[in-house]
């Protein structure tokens, strides 16, 4: 429990400082975010906290062995493999959400806000956030079962680069191009469409979709 607590406050402490630098630092914004305009941002940003948190939890419980292997030594690579199939198959989720009938159901919740932040990273209908993660989880079972290290590290940087592409911030230091390129990419697509991935552009890139 103690380890739990400690991933949803650095989680929290990271969310909230790149929330900070969005109000704090003008010059440093895509754009000003409007996600302030939603009455019920923050209970359905809790809720879906609350969800994702259940969903590890469940799936620890019922398909642990499949997942986590404490006594197997964390691979360096497994990480990255699992992200990269994870954004394959995300993708695809990501696209099928475009379609009329399930953005006029689901996916518009995400949407309402043309220029997210870092908060509005789980500002989204429930069941988007069940499916993004059993995407994730189902690609951990395949590359799987994984050492707890390598486990911790798929969920903190999975969570990491989803707060990344919804923070509307241009960093100005060289290290920072990438986290810049999210932020960019992703802010494109709440205002004009595309960009489907997450993780990397391949996939826009393959299929056109590149926005």
């Amino acid at each position: 429990m103690t380890y739990v607590a400690s991933v949803i406050l650095a989680v929290a402490a990271f969310m909230g400082a790149l929330q900070w630098a969005h109000l704090r630092f003008d010059a440093w914004r895509i754009a000003p975010g409007d996600g302030h305009r939603q009455s019920n941002r923050y209970r359905n940003v809790l809720a879906n906290g609350t969800v994702a948190l259940g969903v590890y939890l469940v799936g620890i419980v019922v398909f642990g062995t499949h997942l986590v292997d404490p006594s197997r030594p964390s691979r360096w690579w497994a990480p990255f493999a699992v992200l990269l199939l994870y954004d394959f198959g995300y993708y695809w989720l990501h696209r099928g959400l475009h379609l009329p009938k399930l953005m006029r159901r689901i996916h518009w919740v995400h949407h309402r806000n043309l220029h997210p932040t870092a908060i509005d990273s789980l500002y989204l209908h429930p069941f988007e956030t069940v499916a993004g993660l059993v995407v994730l989880l189902a690609s951990v079972a395949i590359v799987g079962p994984m050492g707890l290290g390598a486990f911790v590290a798929v969920s903190l940087l999975h969570t990491v680069v989803n707060l990344l592409h919804h923070a509307n911030l241009q960093l100005p230091f060289r290290l920072a191009w990438l986290p810049n390129h999210f932020a960019e990419r992703h802010d494109i697509h709440h205002s004009r469409g595309g960009n489907y991935g997450v993780i990397t552009p391949l996939w826009d890139w393959l299929f056109g979709t590149r926005g």
